[in-house]
């Protein structure tokens, strides 16, 4: 696939709102526009990967065609958004995309197939299957094969993923639509490049942050907030107006309330699953106490957290930072224990004791 690159001039006054990594997820797009007071008059820019892994690709793939109708919304490729309708038209692989759509049940064929009453199983005949949807969903396939890879302005440059040079044409559209922890590969650019695609969250070591990374030395900003993909993951918008660039967000988890002050503790840390490798040291009956392979660092995870792969003990994310919070904050609630609970404040993911917390 050739590269597509679109140059746009985007009027000053202007406010410029960037959203990446919707996931389907129709209620929180809706609900991060009405809280940034989404209006006529702004730029709305859409990072890619609309869809796929949440429960309504079809309605928010929908929902997003009729309002670039109605407003001015540009929006570049994610590689969810690629990865379906190069295969419905191109593709061949049957047999693996079938243990796809199997595994990952949250996907626009799956919602597509159901609409037209179509029973997605281990003999589903594939062919079939590709000639139904390109025959029902052609409006919906076509619009997701019009947009570009990239889209620059005189101050931004918008890419799902990120990009390896400013002399646009010559990057790769696999690396500009799928390309992991972009901030970390040591690049600077002349004008900001915003993407998509990388939570976060995954570049916190000591701890994690879903909210959006201003690198303003590498002039790289990365606002993916990890909705739908990480428990405690949040849509961002990134506004910016003029030289002014602020952020909010939202998320759909359940609310709770600081109600006695804790400190932070120091010299914790913060596991993913590109580094997740573990050693039981004690096993307990709901936390066991392991060591992170990396780093030495020895740790309690909750014992849910924890499974076996061929290469030996890992874990899901998990972290042994406990927030600082004042009485009257107000935090989202990620996951109980018995005696501590995992909380989100300000972006910020941490454990409360459960004395220091209304639920």
């Amino acid at each position: 696939m050739n590269l597509k690159v679109k140059k746009m001039t985007f009027h000053k006054n202007r406010r410029i709102i960037a959203i990446s990594d919707i996931h389907g997820n129709l209620a929180l797009f809706k609900g991060i526009l009405e809280k940034v007071h989404y209006t006529k008059e702004d730029v709305l820019v859409l990072l890619g990967d609309l869809i796929e892994k949440g429960e309504n690709s079809l309605e928010t793939l929908r929902s997003i065609m009729e309002l670039s109708n109605e407003q001015e919304v540009h929006i570049v490729t994610g590689n969810c958004d690629a990865f379906i309708w190069e295969y419905i038209k191109y593709g061949t692989n049957d047999e693996d995309f079938l243990k796809y759509m199997l595994f990952r049940r949250n996907s626009i064929l799956n919602e597509m197939c159901k609409h037209l009453g179509i029973d997605v199983n281990e003999q589903s005949d594939m062919k079939f299957i590709k000639k139904q949807l390109r025959e029902h969903f052609a409006e919906e396939l076509s619009y997701l094969e019009k947009f570009p890879h990239i889209i620059e302005t005189e101050d931004y440059i918008f890419a799902h993923a990120g990009i390896a040079t400013e002399d646009l044409a010559k990057n790769k559209v696999d690396e500009v639509v799928k390309q992991d922890a972009f901030m970390n590969k040591g690049l600077n650019f002349s004008k900001y490049v915003i993407v998509g695609h990388w939570p976060t969250v995954n570049y916190g070591i000591e701890k994690g942050c879903c909210n959006p990374i201003i690198n303003r030395a590498q002039k790289i900003i990365s606002i993916d907030g990890g909705n739908t993909i990480k428990e405690g993951g949040q849509l961002n918008a990134l506004i910016i107006k003029g030289d002014d660039i602020t952020f909010d967000s939202i998320d759909d988890l359940p609310q709770g309330e600081i109600i006695e002050a804790q400190e932070a503790n120091k010299n914790t840390i913060q596991i993913t699953w590109m580094d997740n490798s573990i050693d039981i040291l004690k096993i307990g009956e709901e936390f066991s106490l392991c060591r992170h392979g990396s780093s030495g660092h020895d740790l309690l995870i909750k014992n849910d957290k924890i499974f076996k792969s061929k290469d030996g003990m890992r874990c899901y994310d998990c972290t042994d930072y406990f927030i600082e919070a004042e009485k009257g904050d107000r935090v989202s609630i990620i996951e109980k224990a018995n005696e501590i609970t995992l909380v989100k404040k300000n972006g910020t993911i941490g454990w409360v004791q459960n004395k220091n917390i209304r639920l």
